[in-house]
């Protein structure tokens, strides 16, 4: 069947450049940006006020529309809207018809053909999937009682995932308050994070030298932290070898680290899991003790204005290693600050444990996507895994 025969396909579109009034709180507005290649949710969205949604009123979709990016390196970007939006012209919305298509299965059956979705782009300078080769793209659909049945097992791990980010996220938000708790009456002194701890930076190993690359040592861009869902980070799209390790300006760094993207955007955190290395786009913060590392994690989260605020550059904000160390920090009697990492550890583990298994949990997730959709595996078998995993 064609995509477009599923239902309605809607293209979205974008209140006029300088329209400030066109911005609110009343409608979610979609855009690429808050879409994610793996996760079926959404970040969070701008909003449109009353005046901007009624001047794209038409474009609105529903609740459970499955929004597909159809423009440049964000193609093949889908999400399963959690509530009414609207969405920008770089993006496709099937509203689905439940006489034809189950929503949840159309999420999946549209994952699973994204990257065929992408080949059929247009445009020599950026690749487009206008809404007529969307709608004319042809997919395999079962009956809805099968459709429903994969679905059914996809979404068990997708809503497990979902329960663990939510936990994860709710552990985080209460040693940030923990944080903000201890930090009650305090004022800086004459400390600095360079003078309480090791902070260092980064680099790339000529990329033109085979020999540096593909190597079993973790090597962390910004890219590899400004997506995760949680501070944890696990593993690396590239890596690089010992030779290439000795050849950059990077060490290699123990895990539990402190890393904080440093250009571009600023403030994004990550706890590696694992030894890694890092490129020029951090600074990383090497605390003498364990208490100390949580303290100084909590007092970089709580200060990422004030650090965007003394970063220069013409090209791309960053934050120099320089203005970071002479930042002067609160600090506690070490009393204090063992009492803090007593509270907030069992935190930060339990939260990097969910993280752990939401990645299995996604892991399991892909292989069997792939598996339902071709007819390869019987949903009975699949089930049965599900249920090992959950």
């Amino acid at each position: 069947m064609r995509i477009g025969s599923l239902g309605q396909v809607v293209t979205g579109a974008t209140p006029r450049t300088g329209d400030d009034a066109a911005w609110g709180n009343e409608v979610d507005f979609v855009t690429p940006t808050e879409m994610s290649y793996t996760e079926r949710g959404l970040s969070e969205c701008r909003k449109l006020s009353q005046r901007g949604f009624d001047s794209l009123q038409r474009r609105l979709v529903p609740a459970g529309s499955i929004s597909f990016a159809c423009i440049g390196f964000s193609t093949g970007k889908v999400a399963q809207l959690p509530c009414p939006a609207v969405t920008n012209q770089q993006v496709n919305t099937l509203i689905p018809d439940p006489a034809i298509v189950n929503s949840d299965f159309a999420y999946y059956l549209l994952r699973f053909r994204a990257a065929d979705i992408r080949y059929i782009a247009s445009g020599s300078t950026t690749p487009i999937v206008n809404k007529s080769t969307f709608e004319a793209f042809e997919v395999s659909v079962p009956d809805l009682s099968v459709q429903e049945a994969i679905a059914s097992v996809l979404g068990a791990l997708d809503d497990k995932i979902a329960v663990n980010e939510r936990s994860g996220g709710t552990s985080l938000r209460l040693a940030d308050a923990l944080f903000s708790s201890a930090c009650q009456g305090l004022g800086f002194g004459p400390a600095t994070f360079g003078s309480v701890a090791t902070v260092a930076g980064g680099g790339t190993p000529r990329t033109k030298v085979d020999e540096y690359w593909g190597g079993d040592i973790a090597w962390t861009t910004p890219t590899d932290v400004t997506g995760l869902p949680s501070p944890y980070l696990f593993e690396t799209s590239r890596t690089i070898t010992a030779e290439g390790l000795e050849n950059c300006a990077s060490q290699l760094y123990p895990a539990h680290s402190v890393f904080m993207t440093s250009r571009a955007t600023i403030g994004a955190f990550a706890l590696p899991q694992m030894p890694a290395a890092v490129n020029q786009g951090f600074i990383v913060v090497l605390p003498p003790t364990d208490e100390l590392r949580w303290w100084l994690l909590h007092e970089m989260r709580s200060r990422v204005e004030e650090m965007i605020g003394l970063a220069n550059g013409s090209v791309f904000l960053e934050l120099s290693r320089k203005n970071f160390k002479a930042m002067p920090i609160r600090l506690p009697a070490d009393s204090d600050v063992a009492a803090f990492a007593t509270a907030v550890s069992p935190l930060h583990e339990r939260a990097a444990q969910a993280a752990a298994e939401s990645r299995t949990l996604a892991a399991l997730r892909d292989t069997l996507l792939p598996q339902l959709m071709s007819g390869k595996l019987r949903v009975r078998d699949a089930e049965r895994i599900v249920e090992d995993a959950v």
